[in-house]
């Protein structure tokens, strides 16, 4: 099986790029299919393109790199310098014409057996889906709002990308991440098309750990993820807050990860003089994630766009009492997530809006010991159902397989 894997440059990757040392910080589901696709391929090509997003440097030049455990080199696709002068529109179209030329001829060279794109790569994968005849893959990270705004707006750019979305993919394949992909694959994908939904894995010590943390009188409530707006950061940290006040036991935040909240954050928990309240912790390792959610007694998730994330499926195996808002039934968000999470299992509040919701439960989780463990007994039963990573990159990789055999 030769597999020729397309995929934009995510910044959990781009350190390895960086320090030309393979250790990746995120994007999980891409880098642990990669690491199993090197063995079993007979041959697997790598080409992370540069799209417009959050990377640390500028990236003016193609260029190749061997990294260790890629037997072949990994190529980095960028734009020309002089692209860069150009207005944000004309530069956009001319990269991903260069871009899809370079596909062409690398694929007439390479002579793949499938071709694997990722939603960055959708311009040049819907078009090169429709003139050669090696299957391809489409791969969808979950469903964001303008991935949804597209469908209905009448723009010249939107009315592309619809028909691109409708491209004669072999398969898609998109992550079940609560972020209502079901409405949007329905409208978005031709009819037809075999799509695979697939909820992402958790390390395997999340799964064998069974260690609850002692009764304590400090009640520690962690927070994990992109100290963004789409994650509701600042709500948590203002509820947070609000929570401490009226408490009777003391309370202690994690607050992990970064974004371009964070120093905003530090600085109002500072002005606010609660800084011994809260710990603000930009990098934890993955292995390390476990040390603190054993530590942990509420996590909350305050995701606008879907909780059924990376580290809340880790917090759920850890099997931890969680604070999340409801789904949002007008555009399918977090209705999955109803179905497999019961009511008496997590705590739900009205919006990640909901500043008086989120303290209140937080007050009253941290008061209750004896709710939280009836919580912590209701949400072992689901994550008694999730697959290792071993086993959810097995699915994806047999998918291929079965792509092959057809």
């Amino acid at each position: 099986m030769k597999v020729l894997y397309i995929s934009r440059l995510f910044s959990g990757l781009e350190q390895s790029i960086i320090d030309q040392n393979w250790k990746p910080t995120g994007v999980p589901t891409i880098y642990r299919l990669l690491e199993k696709l090197e063995i079993e391929c007979d041959e697997l090509k790598i080409i992370f393109s540069i799209k417009e997003g959050f990377l640390k440097k500028k990236y003016y030049k193609s260029f190749s790199l061997k990294l260790e455990p890629f037997s072949n080199q990994i190529k980095i696709l960028s734009a020309s310098k002089f692209l860069s002068y150009l207005p944000k529109s004309i530069k956009f179209i001319l990269t991903e014409i260069s871009h899809t030329l370079y596909y062409f001829f690398y694929i007439i060279k390479f002579r793949p057996d499938i071709i694997y794109f990722d939603h960055g790569n959708i311009w040049s994968g819907g078009i090169i889906s429709r003139i050669f005849s090696v299957p391809t893959v489409f791969r969808v990270m979950g469903v964001y709002p303008i991935m949804r705004t597209v469908l209905i707006k009448k723009s010249i750019k939107s009315k592309i990308l619809k028909w691109l979305y409708r491209s004669p993919f072999n398969q898609v394949i998109c992550t079940q991440d609560g972020s209502g992909i079901e409405p949007w694959l329905d409208k978005a994908i031709k009819p037809g098309i075999k799509i695979h939904k697939l909820i992402n894995g958790v390390p395997k010590n999340f799964l064998n750990n069974d260690e609850i943390k002692k009764l304590e009188n400090e009640i520690v409530i962690t927070f994990i993820g992109k100290i963004e707006f789409s994650k509701g950061a600042e709500e948590f940290v203002v509820s947070a807050i609000n929570s401490i006040k009226k408490c009777s036991l003391k309370l202690k935040f994690y607050v992990i990860g970064s974004g371009s909240l964070r120093h905003k954050l530090i600085d109002y928990v500072r002005g606010k003089g609660f800084t011994s309240s809260f710990e603000f912790i930009e990098k934890v390792e993955n292995k390390e994630i476990l040390k603190f959610l054993i530590k942990t007694d509420i996590y909350i998730s305050l995701n606008r766009y879907g909780n059924l994330s990376n580290s809340n499926l880790e917090a759920i195996a850890a099997k931890k009492c969680m604070i999340i808002p409801i789904s949002q039934s007008k555009f399918g968000i977090d209705l999955i997530t109803d179905k497999l999470l019961s009511d008496n299992s997590v705590l739900r509040v009205k919006s990640s809006n909901d500043i008086q919701g989120i303290s209140d439960g937080i007050t009253f989780l941290a008061e209750n010991y004896k709710v939280r463990q009836k919580m912590i007994n209701h949400i072992k039963k689901f994550s008694l159902k999730l697959d290792s990573w071993d086993t959810r990159i097995k699915k994806e990789i047999n998918i291929l397989k079965t792509i092959l055999e057809k």
